[in-house]
C-alpha cells in the first residue's frame, strides 16, 4: 500500500476565473468585491491555520488521525519523490494538497470514515496573500480544464491519468471539484475526489483517494468516489477557515 500511495503522489490545488463561472466553481474576486469584504493585510500562521482543521467532534462519521502545521514553504523531503509529469501544467491537477513553495503557512490533517483503515481523507490549509490565493486558483481550474488526460512517471513506474469536472456546492469566494482515475500498470487503479474551496487568501482542500488494485473495467466504475460522505464536514471546515480569516 505504501508503494502505491508513493505512486500516486500527493495531488495541488490552485484556481479562479474572475470572469466566469465553470460547471464546478464560482468566481471569487466578484463575490468578494460585492460584499465589499477587506482583504486580510497579512496570511494566517502555521498556528491559526492548525485551530480551523476539523476538531475530532466536528469530523462527524470520520475518525481524525492527527494533524500538522508549519510556517513558511515545505521542507526538502528525504523521499526520493523525483517525478515527471507530462504535460507539466497537470502537476498542479495531480498535487492538489501540496504547497507549491509561495505559502506562508500550511496545515494538513487525515481522517478515515469510522471504524475503517482504507480510503483516506486527506485536509489541506494553506495561507496566501489573498491576491496569490486568487491566482493559484485560477491556475489550478485552467490546469484541471487543460488535462482531461495527462501521464507521470517517477520511481515507481509509468502512469497515466485522466480527469473530469464535477458540480461543486457554493462554499467559500470560490470552489471547484474533479475527479482523476490513475491507471497504474501491474498495480491497478486508484481514484481520487478533490473538492477545492478559497476563502479570502486560504485554500482548503479536501482530497478522497481509492486505491482499488487491478480491476475490470465495469467493476472499477463501481468504486468510483462520489460527492457525498464529506459534504457536511467540508462545509465545517470552510466555515472554520472564514471565522479564522475575520479574525
Amino acid at each position: 500500500m505504501v508503494a502505491l500511495l508513493s505512486a500516486i503522489g500527493p495531488t495541488t490545488a490552485c484556481g479562479e476565473s474572475p470572469e466566469r463561472a465553470d460547471a464546478g466553481g464560482k468566481p471569487g474576486t466578484a463575490a468578494s468585491t460585492a460584499a465589499g469584504k477587506p482583504e486580510r493585510s497579512e496570511p494566517l500562521t502555521g498556528v491559526e491555520l492548525k485551530a480551523a482543521l476539523l476538531t475530532a467532534e466536528q469530523a462527524v462519521g470520520f475518525e481524525i488521525t492527527g494533524s500538522r502545521s508549519r510556517d513558511g514553504a515545505a521542507p526538502e523531503s528525504s523521499f526520493d519523490a523525483k517525478e515527471t509529469v507530462s504535460p507539466e501544467v497537470c502537476r498542479h491537477v495531480k498535487e492538489a494538497t501540496s504547497g507549491d513553495g509561495e505559502e506562508a503557512s500550511a496545515a494538513s490533517s487525515i481522517m478515515y470514515p469510522t471504524g475503517t483503515s482504507i480510503s483516506p481523507r486527506s485536509t489541506s490549509l494553506m495561507s496566501y496573500p489573498e491576491e496569490a490565493a486568487r491566482a493559484r486558483m485560477t491556475q489550478l481550474r485552467e490546469a484541471v480544464g487543460a488535462c482531461g488526460r495527462f501521464g507521470f512517471s517517477n520511481k515507481f513506474g509509468k502512469s497515466s491519468v485522466t480527469s473530469e469536472m464535477l458540480d461543486v456546492p457554493d462554499l467559500g469566494e470560490d470552489s471547484l471539484r474533479y475527479r482523476t482515475l490513475s491507471r497504474l500498470g501491474s498495480s491497478g487503479f486508484a481514484w481520487t475526489l478533490v473538492t477545492v474551496v478559497r476563502v479570502g487568501g486560504v485554500i482548503a482542500t479536501v482530497q478522497v483517494m481509492v486505491p482499488t488494485g487491478p480491476m475490470a473495467p465495469e467493476k472499477l466504475a463501481t468504486f468510483k468516489p462520489e460527492p457525498g460522505p464529506e459534504e457536511a464536514v467540508t462545509a465545517t471546515l470552510i466555515k472554520n477557515v472564514t471565522k479564522a480569516e475575520s479574525t
